[in-house]
């Protein structure tokens, strides 16, 4: 297998890898109660946090999505509605993470994609510039590097040998 045949497969192995591994982080933790769960991914609103989760915040305004957290997840509602809810009230960007669906899917997959992309890339760049540094150092150590002879005509060659002898003098 040549070398860029590796770093193609390579690349491709990556891929697989990096996209499993984000299908994987994308998906919600099931050992956590709901309140827990969402709690970690919705993001505080106030202004002064950087979007920090609500249950880590600590700020008043973070306190108060809490309490509206704890009604909404009383065990009649699936994640997506409580979000959507959440979403509706605030803003969509109260998602701390994508959706694992539709366009939030593809915020997951593009730097894995991006990231594969630019190894594969770098990978053949580097496989021909040392091919062409190898093909330099043959051509410079073989003996076929002497310039061949070339055959002119008479008129041609008084000519050459005219201006020869005018650098001479």
């Amino acid at each position: 297998m040549n070398s860029q045949a590796f770093f193609i497969v390579a690349g491709i192995f990556a891929a697989v890898i990096g996209l499993g591994g984000g299908w994987w982080a994308a998906q919600p933790h099931n050992d956590l109660s709901q309140y827990d769960r969402l709690g970690a991914e919705i993001g505080c609103q106030c202004g002064t946090c950087p979007k920090r989760p609500i249950a880590t915040c600590g700020c008043a305004f973070a306190d108060g999505m809490l309490g509206e957290l704890a009604e909404l997840t009383d065990g009649s509602r699936s994640d997506a509605e409580v979000m959507e809810t959440f979403a509706v009230r605030y803003d969509p960007s109260v998602r701390i993470k994508p959706a694992a669906d539709g366009l939030g899917l593809l915020a997951w997959i593009a730097p894995m994609l991006m990231l594969t992309v630019g190894a594969v890339g770098v990978g053949a760049l580097l496989t021909r510039w040392i091919a062409m540094q190898q093909a330099d150092e043959a051509l410079a150590d073989s003996d076929s590097a002497v310039v061949p002879a070339i055959d002119l005509d008479d008129d041609a060659l008084a000519i050459v040998e005219r201006e020869l002898a005018d650098l001479d003098t």
